[in-house]
């Protein structure tokens, strides 16, 4: 197997500093697999970067002598975006965490790629604002590594997912060149929509380095319900009998058996255990549509459960 020369570590110790270049065993195990652990690889060392900067001549070194480079944040994605290969670099953004605007007037939040989601919503939520996706890892994966792997969450079904939130973003490309793409306009139709082929991309395009996110108004109330069946089918059915009646839940979560056991045996949140099948539904928004609609759907749970 091949291993990266010292000369290339003590050059990337150069510019990010001795104490955020890792290259001894122990210490790289933690960066070896993502959030299923079910496939590992040893990086040959991990460098964590402070500023964009940083991140350019790390790519620039890397281009030159060929090297591969993985991205990674939290490390907490299932799709193995952030695992590494041999002989590779794995490049960490967690420091690079700062919010550095929040723009109450055209309702947008500019940030570094380390901050992690929680930080991110509970920062539009103390301005009376909303950043709706919501992953099941927000507590600690970072926004760069949501707008890496285009995250959803819960609220997708009414809100969409971290694409829709995306307006702009800072991009270092692997020669090491610093772009920005996007812009505050909403009415942006000029050009092609480059972002857009970073969103999702794992990575493996360029390194974002600040990513601008739209955000919107909070809703004023909100309503969470349980709903169980005895049946699957007829779970499956209210969901089809729900979207039909032009409800559209900000949350609408199908539950077998299996799952629900699964998850009351690990978190303990006491959920029902003598159904086949359940749904968690929420509904946000006026408290007076929240109301309706939340009187509908458990007539409609009620009708087909």
């Amino acid at each position: 197997m091949l291993k990266l020369e010292l000369s290339v570590i003590d050059r990337l110790r150069k510019i990010v500093g001795k104490q955020d270049v890792l290259d001894q065993k122990e210490d790289l195990i933690p960066y070896s697999f993502d959030g299923t652990a079910a496939l590992k690889q040893h990086p040959d060392c991990v460098v964590f970067t402070r500023t964009t900067a940083q991140v350019s001549e790390v790519l620039k070194l890397a281009n030159k002598e060929g090297i591969p480079v993985v991205t990674r944040g939290s490390g907490t994605g299932l799709s193995g975006g952030s695992l590494p290969s041999e002989r590779c670099i794995v490049l960490c953004t967690v420091k690079m965490k700062k919010i550095l605007e929040l723009d109450k007037a055209n309702l947008t939040l500019l940030t570094e790629p380390g901050a992690t989601t929680l930080t991110i919503a509970e920062a539009a939520e103390k301005a009376g604002l909303f950043y709706p996706p919501d992953p099941g890892s927000m507590k600690i994966s970072t926004i760069g590594g949501n707008v890496a792997e285009n995250s959803g969450g819960l609220r997708g079904l009414k809100y969409g997912v971290t694409r829709n939130y995306v307006m702009g973003m800072e991009i270092v490309l692997p020669d090491g060149e610093i772009c920005w793409m996007g812009n505050k306009c909403v009415k942006d139709v000029a050009g092609y929509s480059l972002k857009d082929l970073f969103i999702g991309s794992e990575g493996t395009l360029g390194v974002i380095t600040k990513v601008l996110l739209r955000l919107i108004p909070q809703p004023q109330a909100k309503k969470t319900m349980v709903a169980t069946f005895e049946q699957m089918d007829r779970a499956a059915e209210t969901v089809s009998a729900i979207i039909a009646a032009q409800i559209i839940p900000c949350t609408l979560e199908f539950l077998d058996r299996t799952t629900i056991h699964c998850v009351e045996d690990f978190a303990k949140i006491g959920l029902p255990l003598d159904c086949e099948a359940l749904l968690l539904i929420e509904t946000d928004g006026h408290p007076a549509v929240v109301k309706e609609e939340a009187e509908k759907m458990e007539a409609i749970c009620r009708e087909h459960g």
